[in-house]
C-alpha cells in the first residue's frame, strides 16, 4: 500500500471530515450494540427446567434410565431464550475491524504501528465482539441497521472506504 493508503487508514481509525473513526465508534458500540433473542435448547436437570417443550416431555419419558425411583424425570429437554450479539450487523463490524487490522499489518511504518495499537485498544473496549462469529457473506446492500444507525453506518462506510482504496 502506498502513502495514500496510510492516510486512508488514518482516517478510518481516527476519523476524518468530522466523522468519528473506529477508535471512537467501537467503545460506544459496547453500550449500544444490537442483540438478538434466540432460543437455545439443551438437556437439563428435571427440577431446573424452565420451558420444557410438551412434545419433548414425551421423548424425555421414553429415554431409557431417565426416570428416578419416584417416576420423576431426571433430565428434560429444555428451551431457554438468551440474548446474543452474534447478528449480521455485529459480524460486519468485526469483519471491518479485521480488514483494517490486516491492512495496517502490511505497512512497515511507525504510524501504522501506532494506528494498530489505537485500534486494538478500541477493540479491547468492545468486548461484545468476542461473542460474534464470522461474516458469512460480504454485505452488498446494507441492512436498515447498517444504513440507519449512526455508529453502524460509520463502521460500514469505513469498510467501504477501505475496499475502494484497495481497488
Amino acid at each position: 500500500m502506498s502513502s495514500v493508503a496510510i492516510e486512508v487508514l488514518r482516517g478510518i481509525v481516527r476519523g476524518f471530515d468530522g466523522r468519528p473513526g473506529l477508535v471512537d465508534v467501537l467503545p460506544r458500540l459496547q453500550d449500544r450494540h444490537r442483540l438478538d433473542l434466540v432460543r437455545v435448547e439443551r438437556w437439563t436437570s428435571g427440577d431446573l427446567a424452565r420451558h420444557p417443550e410438551p412434545r419433548e416431555l414425551i421423548r424425555s419419558r421414553r429415554r431409557p434410565g431417565n426416570l428416578d425411583e419416584h417416576g420423576r424425570l431426571r433430565r428434560v429437554f429444555d428451551a431457554r431464550r438468551v440474548l446474543t450479539p452474534d447478528i449480521h450487523e455485529n459480524r460486519v463490524v468485526l469483519h471491518a475491524v479485521r480488514d483494517v487490522r490486516r491492512a495496517l499489518e502490511t505497512i512497515d511504518s511507525p504510524e501504522a504501528v501506532d494506528l494498530l495499537f489505537e485500534l486494538d485498544a478500541a477493540l479491547a473496549q468492545a468486548s461484545y465482539l468476542d461473542d460474534v462469529g464470522r461474516l458469512r457473506g460480504l454485505p452488498g446492500v446494507p441492512t436498515a441497521t447498517l444504513a440507519g444507525d449512526p455508529l453502524y453506518r460509520t463502521v460500514y462506510q469505513a469498510w467501504l472506504t477501505l475496499r475502494r482504496a484497495r481497488d
